[in-house]
């Protein structure tokens, strides 16, 4: 099987005109300090703590020629308080993050790419995939990525097995209990100065052993078919995705789904340029274990900033509307404001924290307030290659979370990325 992949490397990377072999390296590097502060952590009652948190990345971007490249980064993730407890992707003494060898090909107006090895995969809607961008090191994957790119047609299936980090120097190693394979594509509808969307299908099916749902744990073996559509119309910006998911929890039917709708207006393009921001989300949840049909939503591998780092919420059994606004005081500065309001969907199933981490008795109340989620950011990038973040979030609880005797939780955040 190997032989059989390099070879398709080596024949799309022959593909197109001859050209001079021009070979080249260009080094990387970026090194991340943030400081987590957590009061109520997960609506955990004297569950506070401050965390410092490290990421350095160094990389190596070998190009043989515009044809074949390979791509290698060691990575290392560094903990100050609560280290003995931290888990492997925050702290590592060291890691090969990434190591793949891409190979692109030209076809008449079609450009080939084929990625092989070790890489980071997120090619999706937030809401279901991304690199895992709230821990030090991001999640990884091993396999094999296909992608063809027209004029107005872009089409990608990939094969893909999860990186399972250790915390030693270079002992991850492949969970082969951990799949993901999947198709999508990306149709262009319409690009002129006024409008620009775009029609996004997807299939996606997933393979985890060890999938938390409700208060098991097990086999989650899953497809998830949906539709994004994205774009811009002037000074209106929106993203929608619509997933339906079936398959099998634990030898239970799964029959979920979600809607996901995100988009913003600008009110001027002067000044502080103030943009009203909203997102909604819908996912499904309930069913009962070995009576009917499960339909928990899987939110997969979905940013944890989407809902925000302080993990109050997961995209299940949710309804969520957040209006809020966003301004720009300086080429160099934004600033957010947002305040989401958080109802569960069925009664007869838990509100969820994140990482589909049930709450504790809300399964067994009726009632539907979760309550309300109020979150802050800011970003500045004072020179090039530099960007200082800070983030506050704060789910003051509602009715269901009060009378199952939780409190309010607060999260904030600072950070400094440096990039070369």
């Amino acid at each position: 099987m190997t032989r059989t992949l390099a070879t398709t490397l080596c024949a799309i990377a022959s593909l197109g005109p001859a050209s001079e072999a021009h070979a080249t390296l260009k080094l990387s590097a970026e090194a991340r300090l943030r400081l987590d502060s957590y009061d109520n952590a997960q609506l955990i009652r004297g569950i506070d703590f401050r965390q410092e948190l490290f990421r350095g990345i160094v990389g190596a971007d070998f190009r043989f020629n515009e044809h074949l490249r390979l791509f290698g980064e060691i990575g290392t993730g560094q903990v100050e308080g609560r280290r003995s407890t931290a888990a492997a992707n925050l702290q590592n003494d060291a890691s090969l993050q990434q190591l793949y060898l891409e190979a692109r090909g030209q076809v008449g107006s079609r450009e080939l790419v084929a990625t092989l090895g070790r890489q980071e995969f997120a090619d999706g809607p937030r809401q279901l995939l991304s690199v895992g961008d709230g821990s030090n090191l991001h999640r990884t994957w091993n396999g094999l990525r296909l992608s063809a790119q027209g004029k107005s047609l872009r089409l990608g299936a990939f094969d893909l097995r999860l990186t399972r980090p250790r915390r030693g120097s270079f002992d991850e190693e492949i969970n082969h209990d951990e799949r993901i394979q999947g198709i999508n594509a990306s149709l262009a509808i319409s690009a002129d100065g006024w409008t620009k969307t775009s029609l996004d299908p997807f299939w996606f099916h997933t393979r985890k052993l060890d999938f938390r749902s409700g208060g098991l744990v097990g086999l989650d073996d899953r497809d998830t078919l949906g539709v994004r559509f994205q774009g811009s119309r002037g000074r209106l910006k929106f993203d929608w995705m619509l997933a339906r998911q079936s398959g099998d929890f634990m030898g239970h039917d799964v029959d979920a789904w979600g809607v996901f709708a995100v988009q913003s207006i600008a009110l001027s393009d002067k000044g502080w340029k103030p943009r009203l921001t909203s997102h909604v989300d819908i996912a499904s949840g309930g069913g009962s274990y070995g009576v009917g049909t499960l339909r928990r939503f899987n939110q997969l591998y979905a940013s944890s900033g989407y809902l925000g780092d302080g993990q109050f919420l997961s995209l299940s059994n949710l309804l969520l509307v957040a209006p809020g606004i966003s301004v720009t005081p300086t080429p160099k500065t934004t600033l957010s404001f947002e305040l989401g309001f958080a109802r569960r969907l069925n009664e007869g199933d838990a509100a969820y924290a994140g990482g589909m981490r049930p709450y504790a008795a809300t399964q067994k109340l009726l009632g539907h307030d979760i309550g309300n989620l109020l979150r802050i950011g800011a970003s500045w990038a004072p020179v090039k290659n530099v960007n200082l973040t800070f983030n506050f979030e704060r789910l003051v609880v509602g009715d269901l979370l009060r009378r199952a005797q939780l409190p309010s939780g607060s999260y904030a955040s600072v950070g400094a990325t440096i990039k070369y």
